[in-house]
Formats: C-alpha cells, structure tokens, sequence
C-alpha cells in the first residue's frame, strides 16, 4: 500500500512539474509599443516591443513530410530565430520563433524575473 501511495504521489509530482516548467502557446503579446502577431516581420516586432533579451539564430532544413519518413526529400533551408522577452518578475516572459523573418509561434512562458 505505502508502495502504491508512494508512486502515486511521485506521478502526480512529475505532471504538476512538467505542467510548470512548460510554455502554453499563445497567439499574440501585448508590448509597451503595441500588439505583437503571428506573421508580424521582424523589424515590426522590434519597434513594437524593443530588442529581445536572448536572441538566437539558427539554419533549419525543411522536408516533405507527405513521403515516408525514410522517403522524405528537403524542401529547403529556412532561418530561424528564437528570441526571448523577459518583461520583469510581474509579468511572463515570452518567447518569439521567427521563419525567415516572420513571427511563426509566440509561447508564453514562466514569470521573469
């Protein structure tokens, strides 16, 4: 019984900590210059909200994905820039993905700090 209640409350830990630790994706945030949304270009977003707190930027292949896994042939290569805003411990931070330029997923993470 101690085994079972033992693990039970171990689970329960583990899913209330993943649920914690984990962004919810969100389609648009609110800064000081105005609304930040999906598709807005970079320079957009650096009027609206200023520049990130981390930025970084990488080269990622894109595949077909109607063949099978090991058929899969490149599309093509695409920039991606992760950029994180952190708007104080009052306030969530978010995180922007950008696909060549353009916002493709704002997630709303922990409280900043």
């Amino acid at each position: 019984m101690k085994t079972a209640v033992r693990t039970m409350l171990t689970l329960v830990t583990v899913a209330v900590l993943s649920g914690a630790a984990g962004g919810s994706e969100s389609g648009s945030m609110r800064c000081s210059g105005g609304m930040v949304s999906l598709g807005d270009f970079i320079a957009e977003v650096v009027k609206k909200c200023g520049q990130p707190d981390f930025a970084y930027q990488r080269e990622q292949t894109k595949v077909d994905g109607r063949w099978r896994h090991y058929r899969s042939r490149t599309i093509g290569t695409i920039t991606v820039d992760d950029w994180t805003y952190n708007f104080g411990p009052n306030e969530f931070m978010y995180q922007l993905i950008f696909e060549n330029g353009r916002v493709a997923r704002i997630e709303s993470l922990e409280w900043g700090y």
